[in-house]
């Protein structure tokens, strides 16, 4: 092998070495980009899992403010039932208070309409005295006419003093006299 021939295998060798070597770097620019595009989808599931697990931080920090609010409630609860003891204990010493009272109204109520009749029975017996009185006075004694005379004397009393007041204010204002007329 001569020099030449030697150069001529060099040159195909390095031809091929450097079309493989172009190849190589074309897969390596390929296996590049598809490193490119991993990164980033997995740039874009850390910051995914970053998310998460704010929102997780989030979540267990709500739950936290809901099992404080729940522990309120329960506490809340456990006193109204306590509250609602006392109002059904109250509820129940009215009841006895109303049955208690009731009974009393009753017992006053018949003592109340045994009185009445007994005043009814007092009033008509007063009644009929009065009435027996006023035909002994009347009827017996003869006073009926006296009382006439006597209401007549106050009735004509009070007229005249009427009239003459009535005089007295016309005497002070004269168009009181002529509206009248």
């Amino acid at each position: 092998m001569t020099n030449e021939e030697l150069s001529q295998q060099i040159a195909a060798l390095t031809a091929t070495i450097t079309e493989k070597f172009n190849e190589i770097d074309k897969r390596f620019e390929t296996i590049d980009g598809r490193l490119d595009k991993l990164q980033a989808g997995q740039d874009d599931l850390v910051a995914k899992y970053d998310s998460l697990k704010a929102g997780q931080d989030d979540l267990v920090a709500k739950h936290a403010d809901l099992q404080v609010g729940l522990d309120d409630l329960r506490t809340k609860y456990g006193e109204m039932n306590e509250k609602q003891g006392h109002i059904v204990n109250a509820q129940k010493t009215i009841a006895k208070m109303q049955a208690d009272l009731q009974h009393t109204v009753e017992e006053q109520g018949a003592k109340l309409e045994e009185d009445f009749t007994d005043m009814k029975a007092t009033q008509a017996s007063i009644q009929h005295d009065i009435a027996r009185i006023n035909r002994k006075m009347v009827v017996e004694t003869g006073v009926r006419d006296t009382m006439h005379e006597s209401v007549f004397s106050t009735q004509d009393s009070h007229y005249r003093d009427l009239d003459r007041r009535l005089r007295v204010l016309e005497a002070h204002f004269p168009e009181l006299g002529q509206q009248g007329a």
